[in-house]
């Protein structure tokens, strides 16, 4: 691991952006253009590493570090740790934290309003009592097989946006956020073990106070096929092989940390269970039933009563085209003989 800028900063930021890259060349200049775009009445610094790109991201990264070598610092990887199981941002980013304040923003996402911190710092300095504040932002899907829409909006969130709310579904996008920040010193309070780590980062923050909302869309959040949540819905197999034990660890902690065991973690258990055993992955389906005795039964029961309603409607998908044939051959019967 190298450490790259941060010559002359004798001014202590009061708010510190924390960003991670892997493979983001296409993007990045969006990214750190978005932050040196912002206009405020504090100093900032921004935190951002790189995981051992191939495609020429840290190059991109270095240029802006020895252009800007008063905001930007940058750490660079020579070997990838995601794939080794090291939860990146806490491990070496969060400790290099200097600001009151936290921003962060994933390198292939980007914001858009250079007003975005000093908004959202005015309103923490605002709510004394408040640790979160957060925004919309447009959802962009790259392929351009969906429009674009901003979420979340009030109506994607019937409990409000509050810490029962986002208990029950992650409503605040990781680079909308802005943290009155509690985990210095205490980055090891959120497990490295799971996905999604920064569901369990707004959860601390928001634990007591009000979030705080300002409803403008003043970023993007880029969905591409090198994202983890790319897709998720019409390649379900493949995003819980790939996610689904790490998601389960998630519901787990959540249940140990804040008291709640959320429904959802059945149907995870069920669906990623289901996957390993389509992929003909029978260790790893024992080794999540082993993990998580707690969904486990509850998971077979579902995976259980799912295959009796799949045969079911097999048989009746059967019965019905053996009846539609039927029809069909007394209608053609019934012409012929009207027009003999």
């Amino acid at each position: 691991m190298r450490e790259e800028g941060g010559a002359g900063q004798a001014v202590t930021p009061r708010l510190s952006v924390v960003c991670i890259a892997y493979n983001a060349a296409p993007y990045i200049r969006r990214a750190l253009d978005g932050f040196l775009a912002q206009k405020t009445d504090f100093p900032f610094e921004v935190l951002v590493h790189d995981d051992a790109s191939t495609d020429g991201t840290a190059e991109i990264i270095r240029e802006y570090a020895e252009r800007r070598p008063d905001v930007v610092r940058a750490v660079f990887q020579e070997e990838n740790q995601w794939s080794k199981g090291v939860a990146v941002s806490s491990t070496f980013l969060w400790p290099l934290v200097r600001g009151e304040y936290v921003a962060m923003c994933e390198g292939d996402d980007y914001w858009t309003d250079p007003l975005k911190l000093q908004k959202q710092v005015d309103w923490l300095d605002a709510h004394p009592d408040s640790s979160v504040c957060f925004h919309p932002v447009v959802v962009h899907f790259e392929d351009g097989s969906r429009k674009d829409s901003a979420y979340p909006m009030p109506k994607d969130c019937p409990d409000g946006f509050t810490f029962k709310g986002l208990l029950r579904h992650n409503f605040i996008q990781t680079n909308s956020v802005v943290f009155r920040w509690k985990l210095k010193g205490h980055e090891g309070d959120v497990p490295s073990d799971i996905t999604p780590r920064d569901w369990f980062t707004n959860l601390i923050h928001a634990e007591k106070g009000p979030i705080g909302y300002i409803p403008e869309p003043m970023g993007v959040y880029r969905r591409h096929p090198g994202g983890v949540w790319w897709n998720s819905p019409d390649a379900p197999d493949a995003f819980y092989l790939r996610n689904g034990f790490r998601h389960l660890a998630f519901y787990k902690s959540v249940k140990y940390r804040f008291g709640y065991d959320n429904p959802c973690a059945v149907d995870l258990a069920a669906n990623t269970i289901a996957a390993e055993l389509r992929a003909g992955k029978v260790d790893r389906a024992v080794e999540t039933l082993k993990a998580y005795p707690e969904y486990a039964c509850k998971a077979l029961g579902v995976v259980a009563e799912r295959d009796r309603l799949e045969r079911e409607l097999a048989r009746s998908r059967r019965r019905l085209k053996r009846v539609t044939w039927a029809a069909a051959i007394v209608l053609a019967l019934a012409l012929l003989a009207l027009f003999a």
